[in-house]
This record gives structure tokens, C-alpha cells and sequence, in this order.
């Protein structure tokens, strides 16, 4: 039997990898929306997005100070993020949250930042 990657281009695979985490997301948010619904204050929506401007910001400053593969470069927070949540997992009491619930949107922005200032950089390298 013909693996999948042998039997679809790589044009055709660059085209259409976005509809995996599309499905995902989806998916994800069909088991996720039965709750309550709350109200995001306006003090919430404006904190949410400060921590991932300055996240986007810290992501560019590190990128263009210090360039280098994402891959290589994000390999260990990765990995911690896996030790994290297998730990977290485990029955070790409660859990106490410190700081504000959207403190998560620092590191998607550090991830965007790293990611928007390495696609710049090679677009600029084509030019």
C-alpha cells in the first residue's frame, strides 16, 4: 500500500496542510463550547491582548537579535510544555492559577513573533 506522502504531491501537501489543524481547531471547539458562556470584561480583552503584543514583540526582538530554525530553536520549550502537562495531569492535589487566565496568549505570541520575523527575513532574502 502506496503511503499517503508518496502519493500526494508536495505542491498539493503545501496547499493543503492548513486543513489539519483547521479540523483540529474545529473538532476542538465543538467539545469545548457546552459551558457556561462569561463575559470577557473589557480590562480582560485589553490584558489579553497586551500579553500577546508584548509576546509578538519579545518573539521579533529575539528573532532578529539572535536568527535561528525555529525547529531548533523552540525543540526544548516544546518539550517542557509536554513535561508540563503530563505533570499536571497526575494526581498531585489541586492546581493553583497565579496571575491572569490568558497568560497563555504570551507564549502564541512569542511563537508568532519568532515565526512572522523568520518568514520576513526570508522574504526579504528572495528580493
Amino acid at each position: 500500500m502506496m503511503k499517503i506522502r508518496e502519493r500526494v504531491s508536495p505542491e498539493t501537501r503545501l496547499k493543503t496542510g492548513w486543513l489539519f489543524p483547521a479540523i483540529a481547531s474545529f473538532v476542538l471547539s465543538e467539545f469545548t463550547t457546552g459551558g457556561v458562556e462569561k463575559v470577557i470584561s473589557r480590562t480582560d480583552q485589553v490584558g489579553m491582548g497586551v500579553f500577546t503584543l508584548i509576546g509578538i514583540l519579545t518573539g521579533v526582538l529575539w528573532q532578529w537579535y539572535s536568527p535561528r530554525d525555529l525547529a531548533e530553536r523552540l525543540s526544548v520549550p516544546a518539550g517542557l510544555l509536554v513535561l508540563v502537562v503530563v505533570l499536571s495531569m497526575l494526581p498531585f492535589g489541586e492546581m493553583v492559577s497565579r496571575g491572569p487566565d490568558y497568560f497563555y496568549l504570551f507564549p502564541l505570541g512569542l511563537v508568532a513573533g519568532l515565526v512572522l520575523t523568520t518568514r520576513w527575513q526570508q522574504l526579504r532574502a528572495e528580493d
